[in-house]
């Protein structure tokens, strides 16, 4: 057993050996106690948990599992995705952080996602609801953990119900407004890269002026800008390799460009503007022109919808938006606009008074959809 050694404050420090890390770098634990024996002590505690963990995975706490799988992530995925794991391991599951896994039940982790879904209060005091998006991303970072680490766990648990939130966007007139009230202030390019090009908000503050090629008139999707764990922006590759794409863009754009590089370098950012606060000066903009409160987000549904309702063809409107599958791009991001709506629900309802006509008179003639 490592012996402690008194150190010149007067307390006593013993050092054990801990592993190596990614480098194969030999890495060390202190344990600084009051007395030897409690130095010793705890040294030995560790020393003794620390072997049983490299003999038995599901030895560790969950709250060491949950490290070791965050680590094993990082540099792989996503530094947003990292980045939620980090927020769930910090601020969830605390009931269940301390427990070993091969002390973990389904029972308790069921127990532990139904606390998870309940209404809490806030640091300011207000009362919130996890949505249930959010507590089933708190079990799939669970489950990913228990899955590498206690294989031999089956985990049978019930999760809120999925919510069909209807997503915003805004109707062809809003739009018409929105583009008049940005003209000629810094939020119009961003604004028209997500509204007309379709870029989500991460490649647009991605994008730098190497990606704009002013003699083809396109615009490239190469890489996007995302917070990691500690609240930095950094660059990261684009969301799938179907998120790689060039874009045509109209004159209109290309000329704001054009006039808004003005010497800047090839990797210098096109959008100086930092993801959080797009939405914070949109905000500001919708609510001066009496628009809907949509997010930066929502501009890229609204262009979806409006190729849509452009009935543009599926394949072309997957390529120009980035979007992995057809599948993605249709339940989630096309909506069917109000005045679409009206004009189908007027045509049906023709349909059928034609057909509510004595003796069936206009029966069969079908009303035209604009």
């Amino acid at each position: 057993m490592a012996k402690a050694k008194q150190l010149p404050s007067g307390s006593w420090r013993v050092q054990v050996y801990a592993g190596k890390d990614a480098a194969g770098k030999r890495q060390y634990r202190s344990f600084t106690a009051l007395t030897r024996k409690e130095a010793e002590y705890n040294a030995l505690q560790w020393q003794l948990h620390y072997k049983e963990i490299s003999r038995d995975t599901s030895a560790m706490t969950l709250a060491e599992a949950m490290d070791k799988y965050i680590a094993s992530k990082d540099g792989i995925l996503s530094p947003s995705t990292v980045r939620g794991y980090d927020i769930i391991r910090r601020n969830h599951l605390q009931g269940l952080m301390e427990t070993r896994l091969n002390r973990i039940t389904s029972a308790m982790v069921q127990e532990t996602i139904n606390r998870e879904a309940k209404p809490y209060t806030d640091k300011r005091g207000r009362t919130q609801t996890p949505t249930p998006k959010s507590v089933r991303n708190i079990h799939g970072l669970l489950s990913a953990v228990l899955r590498e680490y206690c294989p031999e766990l089956r985990l049978n648990t019930t999760l809120p119900q999925k919510r069909l939130a209807e997503q915003a966007f805004l109707e062809p007139e809003q739009i018409g407004v929105l583009l008049r009230a940005v003209r000629g202030n810094e939020m119009e390019i961003p604004v028209l890269l997500a509204l007309w090009l379709s870029l989500r908000s991460s490649e647009v503050t991605g994008l730098t002026w190497d990606c704009v090629d002013f003699e083809r008139s396109t615009v490239t999707v190469r890489q996007a800008r995302v917070r990691n764990k500690n609240n930095e922006w950094v660059a990261k590759a684009t969301k799938t390799t179907s998120s790689t794409r060039t874009i045509n863009a109209p004159p209109y754009i290309m000329d704001l460009l054009r006039r808004a590089r003005a010497g800047a370098a090839p990797e210098e950012p096109v959008v100086k503007i930092a993801g959080n606060c797009l939405y914070r000066r949109l905000k500001v903009i919708l609510r001066k022109n009496h628009l809907p409160d949509v997010r930066f987000h929502d501009l890229r549904h609204t262009n979806a919808s409006v190729m849509a309702l452009l009935n543009v063809p599926d394949l072309y409107a997957q390529k120009r938006g980035g979007w992995a599958t057809d599948r993605t791009m249709k339940l989630v991001y096309q909506h069917t606009m109000a005045s679409k709506r009206n004009a189908v629900d007027q045509a049906i309802d023709a349909y059928f008074y034609n057909l509510m006509e004595p003796d069936g008179a206009g029966a069969g003639e079908t009303p035209h959809i604009v």
